[in-house]
């Protein structure tokens, strides 16, 4: 008995169907490319606010420190806290350095005499030989200048050719500037008497220090308009309403020097500046 053989028809995909597939295909790829994408530039930014954000705190926990240790009044070495808009200068108490402490035998080298406060000055550096495409100076970075020695000033002087190359040094050493931040590219201090926000302290009698000094840092450069110092801001800080919100790459810090007059001579003396000012 003979059985019959039947061939299987077998039919393949048209060239509709393999089109549109692959179609699917790429569409599918491109968005979980793009999800990809979106994903690892959230991811870089979320990454580069934290570590703006930190490298703000640390900066800021800085100067916070050194200007609320602000001394009132020093003869000879100057007020607290004198500064404009965009910089600060602050004469603050430190500990010295603890190896003044330790024992030395008389061939080491003599470690240069200390004073218990220091003369910090902070402020933008501008390269006006390097313009920007709107023909603006170029901010290169928050500059930190430290005096460490009492009266260091008056020592460099022409006198200082004479002196030999280690005295040269000594001298050198005392001071220290740096581009301490270079990421930091905006300054932005006020400073408040009591009842009055100023763009400018220039106060040299007395226990000049400021009730407090706000300090607003950022990564986004604003060359300084000289038209826009010693403008007076009252109302400032009255009500939550009435304050702008900071754009999103500055940070800001209030501070309170330690040593600011509690019966509020400051501002009594602020006051006096800026009406004589006036004439």
């Amino acid at each position: 008995m003979l059985i019959g053989t039947r061939k299987l028809a077998r039919r393949g995909f048209t060239l509709l169907e393999v089109v549109i597939a692959i179609s699917l295909l790429v569409m599918l790829m491109s968005m979980l490319m793009m999800f990809y994408d979106n994903a690892l530039v959230q991811r870089d930014e979320g990454t580069k606010r934290s570590r703006d954000a930190q490298l703000a705190r640390v900066i800021l926990e800085r100067m916070a420190k050194e200007v609320r240790q602000a001394i009132g009044n020093v003869p000879g070495y100057g007020v607290g806290v004198f500064g404009y808009k965009d910089r600060i200068e602050v004469n603050t108490v430190v500990m010295p350095d603890r190896k003044l402490s330790e024992l030395q035998s008389v061939r080491q080298r003599r470690i240069p005499p200390q004073f218990d406060l220091k003369q910090i000055r902070y402020y933008i550096a501008w390269d006006e030989d390097n313009l920007t495409e709107d023909g603006d100076p170029r901010a290169l970075g928050l500059v930190r200048r430290e005096s460490k020695t009492y009266l260091r000033d008056s020592i460099i002087t022409s006198q200082e050719a004479e002196e030999s190359a280690e005295e040269v040094e000594e001298v050198q050493m005392a001071f220290k500037e740096e581009l301490y931040a270079p990421e930091i590219r905006f300054l932005e201090l006020k400073y408040f008497d009591g009842a009055t926000w100023w763009d400018d302290w220039e106060l040299t009698q007395g226990n000049s220090l400021p009730q407090l000094v706000r300090i607003t840092i950022g990564f986004v450069p604003e060359v300084p308009d000289s038209e826009d110092m010693d403008i007076v801001e009252d109302e400032f800080l009255e009500g939550e309403d009435d304050v702008d919100p900071l754009p999103g790459d500055r940070y800001s810090i209030l501070i309170r020097p330690v040593q600011a007059d509690v019966f509020f001579g400051s501002r009594m003396s602020r006051e006096v500046s800026s009406f004589s000012e006036g004439f």
